[in-house]
Formats: structure tokens, C-alpha cells, sequence
């Protein structure tokens, strides 16, 4: 009897090592250390005047996933590729440690040109009598920097918590992509909150329930974009998912109260930032006028 509770012991053990080991090895795969990707050089004077573009992945998610959209537009604007870890921190806490650090540091940036701009421009010329005339002003001198983002998946549920927090005068055009707007079903499963060494705290704060985490955090009050594919790559998933989806997150709970809801035909929650109709989809809306601008023309044209 001794010999045989012995043996059912051990083979406990060894069992209980085998799932610790398990669960080891998926943390570990998922988790993915934080690092910042520049794409220009901060001392080039040539793209002082650029616009910022800040990329945000998704769960789970490497910047090498937004390395199609950062090579399509490193030329025409000053991207910041920043790559978070979503396995050990609360969605509060992401933006606590990862995204606002970098985005106080292009603050300073723009701070820092608009100072040198304005002092370049406080300096006379003399014309050919001798006399000081002040110096002409060009458009550049007068440029007002914007902060775009371009976000993913969860990333998106980050960056709307960030700019719920701390709003940007500076605030450029937001895209989201595949967002789980409204919470996915993929987070409402009951294990999810139970694994939270494995999985992350984040991903409970992503569920469907009216009291989570992104259902709390009410319509943008800004200009934004939602680009979402409609065909799936996990089948398995989309038997949890209700409705259509794109393999992650169902179109119906990606959708907001705004208008600009485009859906990139089959394409999957991954693909879709690969796709040529998703740049074109960046490019027309950061090129198109801002909210504000079309407003005050409105204005102008009922006065």
C-alpha cells in the first residue's frame, strides 16, 4: 500500500512539475520585453517639421507587427515604434510605464523645435539702405506639430485610455485597427481571469460585460478611424465568437458612434496590417481635413 501511494505521489509531482513547466514556457513565449523603434534621427533638421506617428500593437504582439505600416510612412513622418510587454501589467498600468514616458518625450521634442523655430525667426535682416526688416515668416515657422497614432487590437483600448487621461492639444488623426471596441468574446471565457501569470492581467479588462475595463471608457472625443477585416484564420475562435468577426474581434462590438467604420475584405485580425487598401485607408485620412477644420469652415460659411 506504501509502495503504492509512494508511486501515486511521484507520478503527482511529476505531473503538477509538467504543467508548472507548461505554463513556464507559454508565459514565456507570449511575454515579449519592451524597446522603442525610431524611425528617423532626432537631430536631423530637415524633418523638424514632420508630424509624428506613434504605433501600438496588439495582445501579445511584437513592434515587428506594425513594421509594414512604419516602412510605408517612415518618409513622411516621425514614427515611434513602441513595444510592450502585455503579460504582467494592467492595461492602467501599460500606459503608466510603457506609452506616456514616450509620449511626454515627443512633447519635449516638439518643444524643443518650436523654441529653436521661434528663435531663428526673432532675428532681422537689413536691406540694401541699412535699415532692420523683420524677417519673413514661412509656412514652416509657423507650423503647429501633430501627434498621429496608428493602433491595434488591444492597443487601441490602450491608447483610448491614454488620451481619456491625458488629452493632447497637439492631438493628430487616430487609427484603429481591429479593435475590440466593445470587449471581445474571446475574453469572456471563464478560465481567462484565472491565469493571469499565464495570460496577463489585460486581457479580463478586454470582456464584453458592460462594467469592464474598455466599456468604460466612453466615445473619443477626437478624429478617428476604425478599419477592421472580415474574414477569420482561427476557426476554433470563432465558434466562441458571436456574429462575424476577423478571426479575434467581432465587427459589431469593433464598431463606435462614428461613421468612419471601413471594413477591408478578407482580411484577417493579422493581415489586415499588411494590406495595401489599409495604407491607402492611412494615408486618405491623415491627408483629409481635421474635424475642427471642417467646422470652422461650416462656421465661417453660415456667418
Amino acid at each position: 500500500m506504501k509502495e503504492i501511494m509512494k508511486d501515486i505521489l511521484i507520478g503527482s509531482t511529476f505531473k503538477a512539475a509538467e504543467i508548472v513547466i507548461a505554463k513556464n514556457i507559454i508565459a514565456k513565449l507570449l511575454y515579449h520585453e519592451y524597446k522603442v523603434k525610431i524611425y528617423y534621427e532626432k537631430n536631423d533638421k530637415s524633418r523638424k517639421n514632420q508630424d509624428f506617428m506613434v504605433l501600438l500593437h496588439g495582445i501579445y504582439g511584437k513592434s515587428s507587427d506594425m513594421e509594414s505600416i512604419a516602412q510605408k510612412f517612415k518618409n513622411d513622418y516621425r514614427i515611434i515604434n513602441i513595444q510592450y510587454p502585455t503579460t504582467k501589467e494592467t492595461a492602467e498600468e501599460i500606459v503608466e510605464i510603457y506609452i506616456k514616458p514616450n509620449i511626454e518625450d515627443i512633447n519635449g521634442q516638439i518643444y524643443a523645435d518650436n523654441l529653436h523655430r521661434k528663435i531663428e525667426n526673432q532675428y532681422y535682416e537689413i536691406d540694401e539702405n541699412g535699415k532692420r526688416k523683420d524677417k519673413k515668416n514661412d509656412e514652416n515657422t509657423q507650423k503647429n506639430i501633430k501627434i498621429n497614432f496608428v493602433a491595434h487590437s488591444m492597443g487601441t483600448g490602450i491608447l483610448r485610455y491614454y488620451l481619456k487621461e491625458n488629452p493632447l492639444e497637439n492631438l493628430g488623426k487616430v487609427i484603429f485597427i481591429s479593435p475590440p471596441s466593445h470587449g471581445s468574446h474571446l475574453a469572456d471565457v471563464p478560465f481567462v481571469d484565472k491565469l493571469p501569470f499565464m495570460l496577463g492581467k489585460v486581457v479580463p479588462q478586454f470582456s464584453t460585460k458592460k462594467d469592464s475595463f474598455v466599456n468604460q471608457l466612453g466615445e473619443p472625443n477626437y478624429d478617428y478611424m476604425i478599419l477592421i477585416g472580415n474574414k477569420t484564420n482561427n476557426p476554433l475562435y470563432s465558434m466562441i465568437i458571436r456574429g462575424k468577426d476577423d478571426g479575434m474581434v467581432p465587427l459589431e462590438t469593433a464598431k463606435m458612434e462614428s461613421d468612419n467604420f471601413k471594413i477591408i475584405n478578407n482580411t484577417t485580425h493579422t493581415s489586415i496590417l499588411k494590406d495595401n487598401r489599409t495604407m491607402k485607408e492611412i494615408s486618405d485620412f491623415l491627408k483629409s481635413p481635421d474635424i475642427k477644420e471642417n467646422d470652422e469652415k461650416k462656421d465661417n460659411k453660415t456667418n
